[in-house]
């Protein structure tokens, strides 16, 4: 996917900020405004560089690399995702990149979550395999999955694995989550690569049902757990294992798959 650049300065959109607190004065703008404001910015530039959105819901600051380019993620109402780099020269180009552009490196994310985010170890739960020079390389003919959810208490998440395609993965497991959740934003879990996955929900029962059924309005999330196998099985059990732990919950298998 071909990185958008744009050839003027987030300087010449915000207002401006009395002083520079990071070294990178884009980010201190972007980062004095409030929400609203940011998410309407953010939307002209994306609009103005011809991709789609058909409103900006969420934001995230995913930190910086090492020279001060700062990295902040924005979802669209429709789902899609973008990561905006903001270099520390005061007149600087910024850029937009689609959220897990495949060869986009660091500037295409994984998107929600921080910048320099070490991959997991074989036998580990955690699914990143973002690092701090970039995204991870993966063999030719790799296959690929993602993982997205929301926060507690909404149990909602997308889900996907085994596909050649790792942005088009991306871009339909967080329209899955988005499908469920409505305008609360789902994030990036982590992404899968040449193995099985398995997302496992330690859930409650919602006050409000009289018991708990597979709809996720009579749940109430406490976390959510990621698992990685050589064999979907494998997966399941490791995810599972992990919610065992957590005291006075059920776990849900909620998607797995290689």
């Amino acid at each position: 996917m071909r990185r958008t650049w744009f050839a003027f300065a987030l300087l010449l959109l915000l207002p401006t900020v009395a002083q520079a607190q990071s070294g990178n004065p884009l980010h201190d703008q972007v980062t004095n405004l409030t929400e609203q404001a940011r998410q309407a910015e953010v939307f002209r530039v994306l609009s103005g560089g011809g991709l789609g959105c058909q409103a900006v819901i969420a934001s995230y600051f995913a930190g910086f690399d090492q020279g001060r380019t700062a990295y902040w993620d924005f979802r669209c109402r429709e789902g899609a995702q973008y990561r905006m780099s903001l270099p520390p020269q005061r007149f600087a180009r910024l850029s937009v990149s689609v959220c897990g552009a495949l060869g986009g490196g660091v500037a295409a994310g994984p998107c929600f979550q921080p910048v320099g985010r070490a991959p997991a170890a074989p036998g580990g739960t955690g699914m990143g395999v973002q690092v701090a020079g970039g995204q991870a390389a993966a063999p030719a003919n790799s296959r690929f999955g993602a993982v997205y959810a929301t926060d507690a208490p909404l149990p909602a998440f997308g889900f996907g694995n085994g596909s050649a395609d790792r942005l088009a993965v991306n871009t339909a497991a967080v329209r899955a989550c988005q499908a469920q959740a409505g305008r609360v934003p789902c994030k990036f879990q982590g992404e899968i690569v040449n193995r099985c996955g398995a997302l496992v929900q330690a859930v409650t029962r919602h006050p409000n049902a009289v018991v708990m059924t597979g709809d996720i309005s009579t749940m109430v999330l406490a976390r959510n757990f990621p698992g990685l196998g050589e064999t979907v099985q494998a997966a399941e059990a490791e995810a599972m294992e992990a919610c065992r732990g957590l005291p006075g919950v059920t776990c849900r298998l909620a998607a797995s798959g290689c």
